[in-house]
């Protein structure tokens, strides 16, 4: 009985002891707070990890520390990837208005062809119809770097804005393969009818069989003139 006492005097205490404490710090804020200084860390490792934690909390103070650290010239191009990677996951036309200038800035994208590859396809989000990315991809399928012009291929086949349409068909012509094959996705996925007789075209006449069967199914779904 006296042990049964001893018993619920403690469990009393501790009650008492949880309800009369302080409210605990919103646990939130500390860790953008955490993760804010671990982005500053010298160590690559502890940058990922912050920036992979910031990506994940997406509110308004996360996000412009991930934009912060993409437009930061120092930082590791490698990192810079992962989080411009991560601001392309959110639906926002203010992120992709800052990846449009990453995209375009040679300062803040430091000419590295692996930023602008990744940037590119960050801005492949159909909400971007009508905006300056549309614009800036259409400028890249002029750019040196093969794989630059690839990912604005596909990327302008996501957005699927009807604009891209007649800088796309002389993409069909490109010796490429993977060119090739990105453009007749990309102009199938806008479906506008006036690519309709160029995809025919090649799937009357491709050699390559994987470019002739992506031309046919690109056939099937083209808007009627």
């Amino acid at each position: 009985m006296k042990c049964s006492r001893k018993i619920l005097g403690l469990m009393f205490m501790i009650i008492f002891f949880v309800l009369s404490a302080p409210p605990a710090k919103d646990s939130h804020a500390a860790t953008i707070d955490e993760l804010m200084v671990d982005l500053k860390s010298k160590d690559l490792q502890t940058q990922q990890s912050a920036i992979e934690g910031l990506g994940r909390m997406r509110d308004g103070k996360s996000v412009d520390e991930l934009i912060r650290f993409v437009f930061t010239r120092a930082e590791d191009w490698k990192l810079k990837i992962k989080a411009i990677l991560l601001l392309g996951e959110i639906d926002d036309p203010l992120i992709a208005d800052r990846l449009v200038t990453v995209f375009n800035n040679p300062f803040i994208n430091e000419t590295c062809p692996a930023i602008r590859r990744n940037t590119a396809l960050a801005l492949g989000k159909e909400f971007n119809k009508g905006s300056r990315a549309v614009e800036s991809l259409i400028d890249a399928l002029d750019d040196s770097d093969i794989l630059v012009r690839e990912a604005a291929i596909q990327s302008l086949g996501k957005i699927g804005d009807s604009k891209a349409v007649p800088f796309l068909i002389p993409e069909l012509d490109n010796r490429s393969f993977a060119i090739k094959f990105s453009a007749i996705k990309a102009l199938e996925n806008i479906g506008d009818a006036r690519a309709k007789p160029f995809i025919k075209r090649i799937a009357d006449t491709e050699h390559d069989p994987y470019l002739k069967e992506a031309a046919l199914s690109a056939l099937k779904n083209f808007r009627p003139y």
